[in-house]
């Protein structure tokens, strides 16, 4: 009869009590098979949360929320015998996380059922927990171990995928106790699997910084001068491809070493703006020579694609505008810039003919930049002295989380004495052309603009031959970083350009 008993109350007992099937690797095909010991340890989390196949926790959902802080989740783990019996041995488990058993999982997902719920899910990273304790000891004469402590750091978590990853993702956290030094682990009830779950929270755009505008505002509107009148400009509110009679594309390899391979492809106008779109997109190079030292040869390949256009246009002096929204992401080397260019196409070769960069943002000692410069020739040929200048863009970011989602202006203010670079109407550099003759350009030739001053002279027939053209750009990889391959494609909005000269 007593035994008639035991075996009754043994069999109640399954109910009751808690197993792990679905992350174990004993017990993948998820069938109960009874034999759960009275003298087994187990997970105490784990057991109180089986539900016949299973052991499971779901972290409440994330989600980012700009008006609260997500608070921290914190567990605690124990480990005891079934029924709360009280340990006659001390006793001593290791407390992992276990990757093998959600492995496990992850591997039958794709049979469906149970399994189902870890199809796409991954090992939540270690930055973004703490186990304070890797071991678990029940004492002789207690009924549960030591406490052992699980953090969810929840607000880092969240603001790593609303900043970084941009888009949901579920988690999970398998914490199993496995080596006991006296009684048997019962392998049902010693895994627990935390499901966190965290959504993305796409950011409503409000207002018109976020958007291209319509209008052409005379410059007098903006900044008070009103002997200045609009002399060039592009709005690009067509569809399709940028005017081609204003602009020019470059292609393939450029300079700096770069990643992209510049092509027609990657520059269309939408929705009253040109965007330039950099892809990972392998193309051949129709110049590859095996073995060559010319990095625009030595490649068989290029990786990305992206497009730069060059305006047909040229200028000196006056204001120049562009309304853009840069990608910040890492690889990006968005830009604005001009470099003087001669009637004589064989004069004022590059750094002689001056250079402005409007904007450059890429990396400074690994810290993203925004940079407003300009250059001119030295006494070496191809080499440049700089007037420069950057920001980190934790400048702008700190005042205002969602610069990089809105439209800013560029603007250059040229005149005999000085060339001024804003950014939203704040002063970033300004350089005194005083300061900006050529040394010999390596050629100690006047005419090809040696010991000139690119930003005051006229050129050679002295009827405005030399001007600065206008380059937009999406450069990728070089000063830029590597590309961050989960933001691409990455997109450079212009909205406009308008270049302002004083009326005659």
């Amino acid at each position: 009869m007593k035994n008639n008993m035991k075996w009754i109350a043994v069999c109640c007992m399954t109910v009751f009590s808690i197993g792990f099937y679905s992350c174990n690797k004993e017990y993948v095909d998820l069938e109960y098979k009874g034999n759960i010991d009275l003298n087994q340890l187990n997970l105490v989390q784990a057991r109180e949360v089986w539900n016949g196949a299973e052991c499971n926790i779901n972290v409440p959902e994330l989600k980012y929320d700009p008006e609260k802080t997500s608070e921290n989740y914190s567990y605690a783990l124990s480990a005891a015998l079934y029924q709360e019996r009280v340990a006659g041995q001390e006793n001593t488990v290791d407390l992992i996380i276990d990757a093998d058993s959600l492995n496990t999982a992850i591997a039958k997902s794709l049979e469906g059922g149970l399994y189902a719920k870890y199809v796409d899910v991954e090992l939540l990273p270690e930055e973004f927990y703490q186990l304070s304790a890797d071991k678990l000891t029940l004492f002789a004469g207690n009924v549960f171990s030591e406490e052992a402590s699980l953090l969810i750091f929840s607000q880092n978590l969240v603001d790593y995928i609303q900043k970084e990853l941009k888009q949901s993702k579920t988690y999970v956290l398998p914490v199993r106790i496995l080596n006991s030094t006296f009684y048997q682990i019962n392998s049902k009830v010693n895994t627990l699997m935390y499901f966190i779950t965290v959504t993305y929270v796409k950011e409503e755009e409000e207002g018109p910084e976020y958007f291209p505008v319509t209008d052409v505002p005379e410059i007098g509107d903006a900044y008070g001068e009103t002997d200045l009148k609009l002399v060039w400009h592009d709005e690009f509110n067509g569809t399709g491809a940028p005017d081609l009679e204003k602009w020019r594309f470059e292609e393939g390899f450029q300079r700096n070493e770069e990643l992209q391979w510049y092509s027609d492809q990657n520059a269309v106008c939408q929705d009253g703006a040109l965007v330039i779109t950099g892809k990972r997109q392998r193309v051949d190079n129709p110049n590859y020579e095996e073995g060559s030292s010319d990095w625009k040869k030595n490649r068989e390949y290029a990786e990305y694609t992206s497009s730069s256009i060059v305006s047909k246009f040229r200028f000196r002096y006056g204001t120049m505008e562009v309304r853009a929204k840069i990608p910040t992401t890492r690889g990006a080397w968005p830009a604005i810039w001009t470099t003087g260019i001669s009637n004589d196409s064989w004069c004022w070769e590059w750094p002689l003919g001056g250079e402005i960069d409007l904007l450059e943002y890429y990396l400074v000692s690994g810290t993203p930049s925004i940079h407003a410069n300009a250059c001119w020739g030295s006494d070496t040929r191809w080499s440049a002295k700089w007037d420069s200048y950057n920001r980190p863009l934790s400048d702008f970011t700190n005042k205002d989380s969602k610069w990089a989602s809105k439209y800013h202006v560029w603007r250059m203010d040229w005149d005999d004495q000085y060339i001024k670079l804003y950014l939203d109407g704040e002063l970033m550099n300004e350089i005194d052309l005083n300061n900006t003759s050529n040394g010999s350009g390596g050629l100690n030739d006047w005419w090809r603009g040696s010991w000139r001053n690119p930003f005051r002279d006229a050129g050679n027939s002295g009827d405005g031959g030399l001007g600065q053209q206008i380059f937009l750009n999406l450069a990728m990889g070089g000063n830029g970083g590597a590309p961050d391959l989960s933001n691409l494609p990455m997109e450079y909005h212009i909205d406009y350009v308008r270049v302002y000269q004083k009326a005659e």
